[in-house]
């Protein structure tokens, strides 16, 4: 299966034309035809070799060696508020299609600025799992903005595969099993363990075998334009920005009353502040469900705050729980909130919920052909607006969702089923759509 350059050949894609997720590669002895491809094989499997980045020279080396490379596999390792406060990158992990392998620690104190050039060069194709939390964190944590990767989930979606992530797709294609305990580990602690770097390393060593195969399954499909339109469209997306305080976003604050609300925003304010302060995610010094309670029954007293199970210690000391007590009668005074969720939507046109089961409907059957999720298709977006709006013109930015792939297989029908004329938006005229499977 593997060329002495390390490159896929022999891999037998004739049972690929059936739903993706019907069909698995397996690696058995008849495939690896010398002792050398064999060894390469198992020890793939097994562990992984690389080379742990702390050090100036080590730094220098690897930097070396990824000069004038033109695809890398790449990853990343954050902690999210699940062990510390705040979003963090404890992992940066970059593979050659050689096989050199590199995990760069940030937490060193080392100079990485050398790898921003890597990530922002059109000329360097990045090869990334599911990118777009990694180009989100890149954006906050570093000013980054990831260019010209091949995203092998979106690649798995537009093969029809049900089951995309990382560890589903390295066991069907690879028949290599990760141990998915190290997706919880604390990967901010210092040192790692041996098995927490070999899963890191794994990671990124079999991104460029993933790649290969994926590419020549679109290939086979006729769909490898699809996966560079959703590549280009997933680099120009601005994430909009998140104008919602975070009291309102937690799940049945839009219960509460406008005066609740108020306290639950004064509480949820100090929260973080003491969160940050003791480097703890928010959630272990005052749950969600706990913080709505106190601002539905607000302790008035510091022995009342005691009677509350569950706190994060710090909250039961004086200092902190005079603090709280100040928050919630801060909260009190406030202005009152309205949560959004409660503002009315300008009511849709009769028929809406019929409407929008309809084009569902239509949809998933539109879909079965090509082994697409029907999501693929056309989006929810897409379809919800059409429901509400089935006869007015379409506005630019529903119709910008619609991509050019999609345009030639599925949207001049979906026109002509449900769209009156007036709500059209521009797409090609019939003669330059095409509806081959």
């Amino acid at each position: 299966m593997f060329s002495d350059e390390g490159v896929i050949t022999g891999i037998n894609l004739s049972n690929m034309g059936q739903p993706c997720n019907h069909f698995r590669i397996t690696l058995s002895d008849n495939q690896v035809e010398s002792g050398r491809k064999r060894a390469y094989v198992r020890s793939f499997m097994e562990s992984i070799r690389y080379e742990f980045i702390d050090r100036d020279d080590a730094l220098r080396k690897a930097l070396a060696c990824l000069q004038g490379r033109h695809c890398l596999a790449l990853d990343l390792e954050m902690e999210n508020q699940r062990h510390h406060y705040g979003l963090h990158v404890a992992l940066i992990q970059i593979s050659t299609s050689e096989h050199h392998n590199f995990i760069f620690d940030p937490l060193a104190g080392l100079n990485l600025a050398p790898l921003n050039a890597i990530f922002s060069n059109p000329q360097i194709e990045l090869i990334v799992h599911d990118a777009d939390f990694d180009r989100r964190t890149c954006r906050q944590v570093y000013g980054l903005n990831l260019i010209n990767v091949f995203d092998t989930k979106i690649a798995a979606q537009l093969c029809g595969f049900r089951k995309f992530g990382l560890a589903n797709l390295l066991q069907d294609l690879l028949n290599t099993q990760t141990d998915k305990k190290f997706q919880k580990i604390d990967w901010l602690k210092r040192p790692l363990p041996k098995e927490a770097l070999d899963y890191a390393a794994r990671d990124t060593a079999s991104l460029h075998t993933l790649k290969d195969i994926l590419t020549r399954k679109l290939v086979e499909l006729g769909r490898l334009d699809w996966a560079r339109e959703e590549f280009r469209r997933a680099e120009l997306i601005e994430p909009a920005p998140d104008l919602m305080p975070p009291h309102h976003r937690i799940k049945q604050s839009a219960l509460l009353t406008p005066r609740q609300l108020a306290i639950l925003g004064s509480l949820t304010r100090l929260r973080d502040e003491i969160a940050r302060s003791v480097n703890r995610p928010v959630h272990f010094i005052i749950r969600n469900d706990l913080l709505l309670r106190m601002a539905t029954k607000p302790p008035a007293t510091i022995d009342e705050l005691r009677q509350v199970k569950s706190l994060h210690p710090a909250m039961y000391r004086e200092r902190t729980a005079q603090r709280l007590l100040e928050a919630v009668r801060q909260g009190q005074l406030a202005p009152e909130e309205s949560h959004p969720h409660l503002i009315k939507r300008p009511r849709s046109k009769s028929g809406y919920e019929q409407r929008l089961k309809a084009m569902q409907a239509w949809r998933a059957l539109t879909a079965a052909p090509y082994g697409l999720e029907p999501y693929l298709m056309l989006s929810n977006d897409i379809l919800q607006w059409a429901a509400r709006h089935p006869d007015q013109p379409m506005p630019p930015d529903v119709a910008a969702q619609i991509r050019t792939w999609q345009k030639k297989i599925v949207w001049e029908r979906f026109e002509r089923q449900f769209l009156a004329p007036a709500s059209k938006p521009s797409v090609p005229c019939a003669n330059e759509l095409g509806l081959r499977v």
